[in-house]
């Protein structure tokens, strides 16, 4: 095979097998399996009628098309076998694990880092299946509030826990849910820590919900000292690690399940 020749399919292929789930990728790769004539109007609408998203049936039919146009000698059960073996390669990539350090403020030539607003976004934008992203305090986030909407309408189950504001105790002067804004009110999952599940003192003092995270399917997770604010996500020093692959993802999503499911957080409705 002349991958020269075939590169554009390749590449489509490729982008294909990155950017959606495994299992889908097998039913795209049944469905073209299946094709007798690449050149049937009929076929390649039949393919994509068969997929349920609509931003995946954009893809497939811009895979078709390059097919046809680039690659037309080569068969359907090549094409489905090269999405598959791709879609497996991408798997396991992203299930091994990578640590990264992410950054915000002065900078050194020592060693590149990742900064704190484009680590957020990539777990967010990433996500396609479920998302959970959790932070103290919520202020001055349109970019990332808008990412977390387009989230929601691909189909992402999203979370987010914040700091309640009522049980605070005045240490943040946010009403961190409105902060929020109506649209992440509506179409995502809200939790706060109720304050008859806080732990307190001898003194009466409650903890507070302190924890800075964001987890995308099980395999993104990004941990930082930086709250969801345009400050601590642009100026502040703050200092994170972003993990791809391996168990800590998983983990850290089905403690905060637990927690959800032990009424430990509470869903605001």
């Amino acid at each position: 095979m002349n991958n020269q020749k075939h590169k554009a399919l390749l590449e489509q292929i490729r982008i294909l097998a990155d950017e959606v789930p495994c299992d889908l990728v097998a039913s795209v790769a049944d469905a073209i399996g299946k094709v007798s004539d690449t050149n049937s109007h009929y076929e390649r609408s039949s393919v994509i009628s068969s997929i349920a998203q609509a931003d995946l049936k954009e893809q497939v039919g811009l895979l078709f098309d390059t097919w046809q146009r680039e690659s037309p000698e080569t068969s359907p059960e090549s094409v489905a076998l090269a999405l598959l073996a791709s879609a497996e390669t991408a798997k396991h990539c992203r299930e091994s694990e990578s640590i990264s350090l992410v950054w915000t403020g002065p900078k050194t030539e020592i060693i590149p880092l990742r900064r704190t607003d484009q680590a957020l976004l990539q777990v967010i934008n990433e996500a396609q299946e479920k998302l959970l992203v959790v932070s103290f305090v919520v202020y001055k986030i349109e970019q990332i509030r808008q990412a977390l909407i387009q989230a929601t309408n691909r189909g992402v189950d999203v979370s987010v826990c914040v700091e309640d504001p009522e049980a605070s105790a005045g240490k943040i002067n946010q009403d961190t849910i409105k902060e929020l804004g109506e649209s992440i009110l509506q179409k995502a999952k809200v939790y706060i820590w109720p304050l008859s599940q806080r732990q307190n003192d001898a003194q009466g003092h409650y903890g507070s919900l302190h924890v800075k995270c964001a987890i995308a399917d099980d395999n993104l997770l990004f941990i930082s000292s930086a709250n969801l604010t345009g400050h601590a996500l642009n100026l502040n020093m703050e200092l994170g690690v972003l993990i791809r692959g391996g168990i800590l993802p998983g983990n850290v999503s089905e403690h905060f399940r637990r927690l959800i499911e032990d009424r430990a957080l509470e869903r605001m409705l």
